[in-house]
């Protein structure tokens, strides 16, 4: 069996691997927001460049109702966000959009709130699905790379670990944990944005902010909301990884226990290098209290531990075939997963 060092080793290259797609994913993320401002600042710039005068725009001009030929102008962009929000799960946004597409009397500040509420939703709905489809990954990943580090530190290939089903998978992922899931946390946040939006763009027009003044002023919250999102998906990588480790040891047959293991730096929180080196049980596993996230954008991970006997390689090899350990991931892979 292999030494210490080499499971605490693999234990990190497996996490580091998956955290190394969240950084990507994020890149992609605030590219999305980029564009969302951008979107926004350009309806920003038609709705001064329509209503505002030399000195600026008042509320009571923002508050004066839609003409016919606005009205249906703005109509037109109602169609685009509905048929963007066909597949929004609670259907609420739907709703809204219909009830608003049906109204008479609209505002040019409603007007405005809605389209710049339609950017940041359906922002929303690519931020959720591009999340569904990372931790997925994710915990697929890990969960068959840990399996293969078992098996390979033991010197031990076998079949008798569990496959996963894609129903398995979005199960795992869109459970809750510590009172919700990623999904709630997404719209809570999106629901969180519109109204500090609605409230700045308001004020922006109430003390006579200019078109680039209040765009900077709505990018600014825009930010603040990218950062939330960006720890979320930190957060959320972290948790997915730790579940789909401990499966992969529950399935193995041999690992009963684990080791904590903090990433340690000049930035390790007390309570997680607290916790480095304890043991715990499987059954005992807590997440947030023994198992990783401890906190937001925790990158702490788990090693595991075995029975202190010489043939531990027997349990798991169920079949008692040994292969050459020069057996790599993709070919063990391809052999007893695809």
């Amino acid at each position: 069996m292999k030494p210490s060092d080499y499971w605490q080793k693999r234990a990190e290259q497996v996490a580091d691997m998956q955290h190394l797609k969240a950084g990507e994913h994020t890149k992609a993320l605030y590219q999305e927001y980029e564009r969302a401002k951008r979107s926004i600042q350009r309806d920003i710039e038609v709705f001064y460049g329509r209503y505002a005068t030399n000195n600026g725009i008042s509320l009571a001009e923002a508050r004066k109702q839609l003409s016919a030929g606005e009205l249906q102008e703005f109509k037109m962009t109602l169609e685009e966000f509905i048929d963007k929000a066909k597949h929004n799960k609670d259907g609420k946004w739907t709703k809204q959009l219909n009830n608003s597409y049906y109204r008479t009397r609209v505002s040019r500040l409603e007007a405005l709130e809605m389209q710049i509420d339609g950017q940041i939703r359906t922002l929303a709905h690519k931020q959720e699905q591009g999340l569904t489809d990372l931790l997925g990954d994710v915990y697929k990943d890990t969960y068959y790379c840990t399996n293969y580090e078992i098996q390979k530190g033991l010197g031990a290939f076998t079949v008798s670990f569990a496959k996963l089903d894609t129903e398995a998978i979005e199960r795992v992922v869109k459970t809750p944990w510590l009172g919700r899931n990623f999904s709630s946390s997404v719209w809570g946040n999106t629901e969180k944005l519109a109204s500090q939006l609605s409230t700045t763009l308001s004020q922006s027009i109430a003390i006579g902010r200019s078109t680039a003044q209040t765009s900077a002023a709505l990018a600014k919250r825009m930010n603040v909301s990218f950062r939330a999102a960006e720890t979320l998906i930190r957060t959320e990588t972290a948790h997915i990884v730790t579940e789909a480790t401990i499966h992969g040891y529950r399935e193995s047959g041999v690992v009963k226990k684990y080791q904590f293991v903090a990433t340690l730096s000049e930035r390790t929180c007390p309570t997680c290098g607290s916790m480095d080196g304890k043991t715990v049980k499987l059954s005992e596993k807590m997440t947030g209290v023994n198992a990783a996230p401890l906190h937001p954008r925790c990158r702490c991970t788990t090693v595991a531990l075995f029975p202190d006997y010489e043939d531990v390689g027997q349990r798991i090899a169920h079949d008692g075939t040994y292969v050459d350990g020069d057996m790599d991931y993709s070919q063990w892979k391809k052999k007893y997963v695809d």
